[in-house]
């Protein structure tokens, strides 16, 4: 177990991992699902405010930057074409449904179904850029995956008491971003091999 304040410092890591990703589509070698990142952005904050509710203190921030960094990304998709990625018919019944996990979340007083519903949501969101990154894993960046993997691993040992309001949010994030690496990775791959018989 790491010292509580490592989770600032894998919360810093992990958000080096989106702002690299930010780069990456501000220079139009990262296209972003725009439903999937405006959804990642909100409910993180969600599961912030919930955090903070419930006396959450140093962990409460990984939430707060796993939501900040995403919106920055998304505003960058609109500056550059070649960031763009178009949404699907499936990608929006996924966005009805992942809002209906944050109506739940308002509806109720208990701050853990709070966060069990924006996981929930969280998940649903993912889906589509989970769908893209095996499909086509050369327009997302492993190596953003891969820092924000290592960040919130940081944070995941950090953490002092293991229970449901403080563990599962970075541990769900450490599994995200992790899958999301292997997969975006075999784009590399790809491409190596492309240039090889070239």
């Amino acid at each position: 177990m790491l010292p509580e304040y490592c989770a600032i410092i894998g919360a810093i890591i992990g958000s080096l991992g989106g702002f690299y990703y930010l780069y990456e589509t501000i220079v139009g070698k990262a296209q972003p699902n725009r439903i999937t990142w405006l959804l990642w952005g909100i409910f993180p904050l969600v599961i912030f405010v919930a955090q903070r509710a419930q006396g959450v203190k140093g962990l409460s921030w990984t939430s707060f930057v796993a939501g900040f960094t995403p919106l920055l990304i998304v505003a960058a998709s609109f500056f550059n074409k070649k960031a763009y990625w178009k949404s699907e018919s499936r990608d929006y019944y996924l966005m009805a449904a992942a809002i209906i996990g944050i109506i739940l979340w308002a509806i109720t007083d208990n701050p853990n179904l709070a966060i069990l519903f924006s996981l929930l949501a969280d998940m649903l969101a993912g889906i589509p850029t989970l769908i893209k990154s095996y499909r086509h894993p050369h327009s997302e960046s492993w190596i953003a995956y891969a820092v924000s993997t290592v960040g919130f691993g940081i944070s995941f040992l950090s953490v002092q008491t293991y229970n449901f309001e403080t563990a599962a949010f970075v541990a769900y994030l450490f599994l995200l971003n992790g899958t999301f690496a292997v997969l975006a990775s075999r784009g590399r791959k790809h491409k190596q091999a492309t240039s090889l018989i070239r």
